[in-house]
């Protein structure tokens, strides 16, 4: 779809000017309307057109300077030239000038429009022009009538029949505008339409074109393989008949004796690199055999870090053990000093007031109180720990035995080096009667 086509009009008279835009419009032209010429001449500084229409004569300038000075400005434009009447003169003036064509409508627009359409759209079928004959007619009624009110309200002097007057005019151009602005914005739609469309095409072509040489790369490839293959099993079939034709002039050429001789020494040679491939395997078992035994090692040396960091608990344990002991024996002496004060206190005294309290008696039994709580903590997290203690005996002793097992494993493995024993070691039998005295025992 090609893009709209922009039209620079310059003319003087505004019903024509009108007409002339609004036909051009409903064709599908953008048309700028200049009704001087240095309107004209602004306008193209800031905009380029394809075709100017341009009336003759303008106001304030000649109508041939105008088009030297838009040549100037857009050299590719063209011109069409309206004139009143065709005259020798005007049409060698528009030559000189590079212009177009030079026409004398008259009344006839559609003559206008049909030369547009012969300029801007060569070798096209003109589309139907939605501004028929009669909206034109109808349009140029309206226009003569707003004339009519125009002059009326000039010679009365009448405010409100001027008003009434911009009033319509502004209604007609708006309707005219909002139809010039669907039509743009519908026009613009199908130009991004089409564009993606075209973009989208050109791209698939690419890929496609891509696709097609990497596919006749790919069958250049395969069809060189399938030779190299062919030659290859061919070589192969040649050299098979080579060594039957030589096998069997060797032994048609030697004695019986010697033929069995060199099938034995074959065969020992086939047993000899049997052997080679399983000393080959032996070897590398020997070396994971080895390795592992070293991870056995690393394992019992971590084992007995453990152990002695475990050993280091059961004494901080027991020292702990011993503390909340001793602390227990002075909570205890403390409650049978504060049983002993509290029966004393409680027996019957004449001078004493029995509703008086006794803040020291309150004060020790307060202190009784909170040193039991604190007893009572130390006890749970003392038989927390033990808990915990206790369960890493038990995944120590469990990792031990399978320790045991992969080192038992291994020394069978090894043959003649399983008599050289890997260094264990073991929990002290004192210590782990104390820390089984320790599990054990129930709380005090």
């Amino acid at each position: 779809m090609n893009s709209i086509k922009k039209v620079l009009l310059v003319h003087g008279d505004q019903p024509a000017s009108r007409t002339l835009t609004l036909l051009l419009a409903g064709a599908g032209y953008y048309v700028r309307s200049c009704a001087q010429p240095d309107a004209a001449i602004e306008a193209a500084h800031g905009e380029w057109f394809d075709l100017s229409l341009v009336a003759d004569p303008l106001p304030e300038m000649s109508s041939f300077g105008l088009i030297e000075a838009l040549k100037k400005l857009q050299p590719s434009l063209a011109v069409l030239l309206l004139v009143n009447q065709l005259e020798l003169p005007s049409v060698i003036k528009g030559i000189r000038v590079a212009v177009t064509d030079v026409l004398a409508p008259g009344n006839d627009w559609a003559l206008v429009l049909q030369r547009v359409n012969a300029i801007l759209r060569p070798g096209q079928e003109a589309a139907p022009s939605e501004v028929t004959p009669e909206v034109l007619a109808e349009v140029e009624a309206i226009l003569a009538e707003i004339g009519g009110e125009s002059a009326e309200a000039e010679s009365a002097g009448d405010g409100r029949a001027e008003w009434v007057r911009l009033v319509r005019q502004r209604d007609g151009l708006k309707s005219v505008v909002e139809r010039l602005a669907q039509e743009k914005t519908a026009l613009e739609a199908e130009l991004r339409k089409q564009l993606v469309q075209q973009t989208d095409a050109a791209r698939q072509q690419t890929e496609l074109n891509e696709v097609r040489s990497e596919r006749e790369i790919v069958a250049a490839a395969q069809t060189s393989v399938d030779e190299k293959a062919r030659a290859v099993a061919e070589a192969r079939e040649a050299l098979a008949r080579e060594r039957a034709a030589l096998a069997a002039e060797r032994d048609r050429d030697r004695p019986e004796e010697e033929v069995q001789r060199l099938k034995a020494a074959e065969a020992l040679s086939d047993d000899l690199h049997s052997m080679e491939n399983k000393r080959s395997d032996l070897r590398a078992d020997e070396v994971r055999l080895r390795e592992e035994a070293v991870q056995v090692r690393q394992g019992q040396i971590r084992l007995e870090m453990d152990r002695r960091q475990l050993q280091e608990d059961l004494d901080l344990l027991r020292q702990q053990e011993a503390n909340l002991q001793s602390y227990e024996q002075r909570l205890r002496a403390m409650g049978e000093a504060a049983e002993a004060e509290r029966v004393q206190s409680a027996a019957p005294c004449p001078s004493r007031d029995p509703f008086q309290r006794d803040a020291t008696l309150e004060a020790a039994w307060t202190r009784l109180d909170r040193a039991m709580d604190m007893l009572e903590a130390e006890r749970r997290n003392f038989s927390g720990e033990k808990l915990i203690l206790k369960e890493e005996l038990a995944r120590l002793k469990a990792k031990e035995e399978a320790l045991q097992r992969r080192e038992q494993a291994v020394e069978a493995q090894l043959g003649p080096d399983a008599g050289r024993e890997l260094p264990r070691a073991s929990i002290p039998q004192g210590r782990l009667r104390v820390a089984k005295a320790i599990f054990t025992s129930g709380k005090k």
